[in-house]
């Protein structure tokens, strides 16, 4: 721990007790001719905010590259909430939730569920582990207490592909279709289109309101979207190259389950449960219908 020993507007001075050495943190705010908004703005012109964080404001962290997601930090009491908007947390039964899943075996695998109410998407359940047992796996799923109001999960392409060792077996198989031998079915292949995906971020994040949320119980997705920073290009590739902003892939399982549900457009309609009319089928006190036709047919179900 350090003990200062002098502070100032713009200085700082602080000894570290374990090793005896002082250090003086100088800001630019230490000279009162640079403390006005005006010289700020002039002094970050052409600098990205990373740079300037980086030259300027002694943001050590900001060495780490341009945030992706700076709202987590600068708007996090409205994105990062304790509750739902319901008392205690009582999800409706009736309320259409959905799943994002990204596989890793020796890295995490990430599955979170969502649900959208009144225009505003939550994040309220996270497993976050490494699939190393399918079976112990599995069964964390389905302990999940929305399970069976989830329509579908969007899933990683790669689980279409990844050949593994079937585990009932012994012979060689998918990833998936070992998903699908244990009882899990409601796959939708995922879009993985990252630029589609920060647009859309971007767009539940504006600044009039705020309509994607985490709840406190999904800390795995919360830290990923602090961490997440754009990979940075050099001078030398900027004269040959444009631009690109193109998140650093790593520590990304959260974010990447979370680009699959948001790419997969989901429909938030509850959609009601119909009833066919037998007696109608045979004009039994109801509009006459041909008897040919059998309830999937007059699109009913």
């Amino acid at each position: 721990m350090g003990r200062v020993i002098h502070e100032q507007t713009g200085l700082r001075i602080v000894t570290n007790d374990k090793n005896g050495f002082t250090i003086c943190t100088l800001h630019y705010t230490a000279d009162p001719r640079k403390r006005s908004p005006e010289w700020r703005d002039a002094a970050r012109k052409g600098l990205k905010q990373a740079e300037f964080e980086q030259e300027y404001e002694i943001i050590y962290d900001a060495y780490m590259g341009q945030k992706v997601f700076p709202e987590i930090k600068s708007r996090r009491s409205e994105i990062i909430v304790r509750e739902g908007p319901y008392e205690f947390n009582a999800w409706p039964k009736h309320l259409p939730m959905w799943g994002g899943f990204d596989y890793g075996k020796n890295n995490p695998s990430s599955f979170h569920v969502y649900t959208i109410v009144d225009g505003v998407t939550y994040a309220l359940w996270e497993l976050y582990e490494p699939c190393r047992n399918i079976f112990d796996f599995v069964s964390a799923l389905k302990s999940c207490p929305y399970w069976d109001q989830i329509r579908y999960i969007a899933h990683d392409p790669d689980i279409d592909n990844f050949k593994e060792r079937d585990m009932k077996t012994g012979g060689v198989t998918t990833v998936k279709r070992q998903f699908e031998s244990l009882g899990i079915s409601k796959w939708m292949r995922g879009n993985n289109d990252e630029q589609s995906w920060l647009i859309k971020m971007n767009q539940h994040w504006v600044p009039e309101q705020v309509t994607f949320k985490i709840l406190e119980c999904c800390p795995a997705m919360i830290d990923e979207f602090e961490s997440a920073t754009y990979t940075q290009m050099t001078h030398r590739q900027l004269e040959t190259q444009n631009y690109k902003e193109t998140m650093v892939n790593k520590h990304n399982h959260a974010m990447d389950d979370c680009k699959y549900f948001m790419n997969s457009n989901p429909n938030p309609v509850v959609r009601p449960l119909k009833y066919f009319n037998v007696a109608s089928t045979y004009g039994w006190g109801g509009p006459e219908q041909r008897p040919s036709q059998r309830p999937s047919q007059l699109g009913l179900y």
